[in-house]
């Protein structure tokens, strides 16, 4: 069911529902999905920013400054980047701080929202379907280079996961890698074999498991080559948790950002399927670590988003949705 009858601080609200989710999206965002509900714990499973609500803005805008939390898409770059001459990409792109143009497809079952680039010469598609009796939703993307040259770009599926101590990550990676972001509290460059890392201090750091706020910590990792396309959030006390499978041929790499207390005192994680290894367009660009597409040349992708409950960590996610506990 999609009803259009919801408005949140003068936001149209497109929600889609059925007997497991509720999933409300906000077109005036970019298609943000603000709220991924498991409607038999009601309880939702993405972060909102406690204090900067979801409202219309400019592109340009810094995302940080105004970031509400919720799931966002970042196409085709992270921090402002340089293409064509002396054009500038905005923060984070030009998907996130823009109303899409949507429409009502397949029978009231999904939602298709399009974007155009302001900048780049590009059509970012995005349609969400929710179907009778199925605890995920599919995502299904399709970016287009309209354009007579080619386009180097970042992609990152950025959804923020509400968390606690009592949450674990599930993640077939293999190696990790650390950014030089944040807090500082382990040496930037470090590389690792994941799930472990040792910090400053010599102690080793398992991260799968999320520390209390009060740990104030903030940093950012890299998790290349994934085993699979897959990862998941789960809550060990209530045994509910959120994951999305994902094509590792467009996305082979994960990045991990934490922030517990450690960043603007916010406590959250973001775990982003992405097509690069770096922040910064040029650089990936210069390791050949991100997209490419040629003038009319059209890249697409579908995930799975799911949440779900009983388990206390998560073995597989299938390509279909379908939830493997351990």
């Amino acid at each position: 069911m999609i009803d259009l009858n919801w408005r949140y601080r003068d936001l149209q609200v497109v929600r889609l529902e059925n007997e497991f989710l509720t999933i409300d999206v906000l077109p005036e965002l970019g298609a943000k999905i603000y709220n991924f509900i498991h409607r038999a714990s009601n309880r939702n499973l993405l972060w909102h920013n406690p204090r900067i609500p979801p409202t219309r803005q400019a592109i340009g805008t810094r995302y940080d400054d105004v970031w509400s939390g919720g799931w966002d898409e970042l196409i085709p770059n992270d921090i402002p980047s340089q293409v064509f001459g002396n054009e500038m990409l905005p923060d984070h792109g030009e998907i996130w701080s823009q109303p899409s143009e949507w429409q009502i497809k397949s029978e009231g079952t999904s939602v298709r929202f399009v974007n155009y680039g302001h900048v780049l010469p590009t059509i970012f598609e995005k349609t969400i379907s929710l179907q009778a009796g199925e605890s995920h939703c599919t995502v299904q993307y399709r970016l287009t280079n309209m354009g007579t040259k080619p386009i180097d770009f970042l992609w990152n599926i950025h959804p923020a996961m509400a968390v606690s101590p009592s949450v674990r990550l599930d993640v077939p990676a293999v190696r990790g890698l650390v950014e030089n972001w944040g807090t500082g509290h382990t040496e930037p460059g470090t590389e690792y074999d994941w799930p472990t890392v040792v910090d400053r201090s010599g102690h080793e750091i398992d991260m799968t498991q999320i520390l209390p706020p009060e740990s104030n910590i903030a940093d950012h990792h890299y998790l290349p080559n994934v085993s699979q396309g897959w990862y998941a959030v789960t809550d060990t006390h209530s045994k509910v948790g959120f994951g999305i499978s994902f094509p590792k041929n467009v996305f082979p790499n994960l990045w991990l950002f934490r922030t517990f207390g450690g960043w603007r005192g916010l406590y959250t994680l973001i775990l982003e399927a992405s097509n690069s290894l770096s922040f910064d367009l040029a650089v990936a660009r210069k390791a050949g670590k991100c997209g490419h597409l040629d003038p009319r040349q059209i890249v697409e992708a579908e995930i799975k988003a799911v949440a779900y409950g009983g388990l206390q960590s998560v073995e597989k996610i299938n390509s279909d949705g379908s939830v493997k506990g351990r």
